[in-house]
């Protein structure tokens, strides 16, 4: 069975969220997101850099193996 981006990201999300992650939506300053993009380093998100930058480090993510579960397809 194939699934579409949305069911996937859903999937994702829920299991983020079931693993104590917030999402954040924000408005910044040109000069930040600048800031922000000049810093990422290959492969990392936004999000992650801005841990990374925040925290001292970016926060390990839950291992999740690709697909869901049969009650997280439902």
């Amino acid at each position: 069975m194939s699934t579409t981006n949305a069911q996937r990201l859903k999937v994702y999300k829920t299991r983020m969220k079931q693993s104590g992650f917030k999402r954040l939506s924000v408005w910044v300053h040109p000069e930040l997101a600048s800031m922000l993009a000049s810093s990422r380093k290959q492969g990392e998100c936004t999000g992650r850099t801005l841990e990374r930058l925040i925290l001292g480090q970016a926060k390990k993510r839950p291992n999740f193996p690709y697909g869901g579960s049969m009650e997280e397809k439902k």
